[in-house]
């Protein structure tokens, strides 16, 4: 009997994931060694654009990018999966919303070597639009909000008030013209 082995082809894991369906960047101390062409693609961007590049570039300010980065530190050092909505920047400046993944394999410097996955949760060119004027925290209290969590539950993992949280809400509905969360949350994600 053949053995299973000796008829696969042999695989070629460089191009594997060049041509993974889902956006990759592999990134050392939060600068973009390599990534596949999913990820050229959502970024709207060429290899030289991207690696050796700061993650910096992608995100909507320098702010956003120090923050995040103080945020997730914690909790990659915990060697666990993390994932969150945010906003980020393709290379043409225009703005989307994203589900980002991440993993660093070295729990005692979490962004020595890091793995991201990006998936585009946008597609609404006027959605974009609004997003790009959202505050850090309408961002950060948008991104709980399509994952379903109360005002007390968001301001306890924001370390704010769950009035605060209100008020935050209260201005994503106004800059997104609609009346109720659930109408917010389908926005969000449309």
């Amino acid at each position: 009997m053949p053995n299973l082995t000796d008829t696969m082809p042999t695989l070629d894991y460089e191009d594997l994931f060049r041509h993974l369906p889902v956006a990759v960047i592999v990134a050392r101390e939060r600068i973009m060694v390599d990534c596949n062409t999913r990820a050229l693609e959502l970024f709207r961007a060429k290899r030289g654009d991207i690696i050796d590049q700061s993650f910096s570039k992608l995100y909507p300010q320098q702010k956003d990018f120090a923050t995040t980065g103080q945020r997730l530190a914690p909790l990659l050092a915990k060697h666990a999966i993390f994932s969150d909505d945010r906003i980020m920047r393709r290379v043409d400046g225009s703005h989307f919303w994203v589900t980002v993944c991440g993993y660093g394999y070295n729990p005692k410097r979490p962004f020595e070597l890091a793995v991201w996955t990006f998936t585009d949760l946008s597609g609404n060119t006027k959605q974009t639009d609004v997003a790009s004027t959202l505050t850090e925290r309408e961002r950060d209290v948008a991104a709980f909000l399509v994952h379903g969590l109360t005002s007390k539950e968001i301001g306890k993992e924001l370390s704010i008030s769950p009035r605060t949280v209100d008020i935050h809400r209260a201005s994503l509905l106004r800059k997104y013209d609609v009346r109720a969360t659930p109408d917010l949350i389908a926005r969000l994600l449309a």
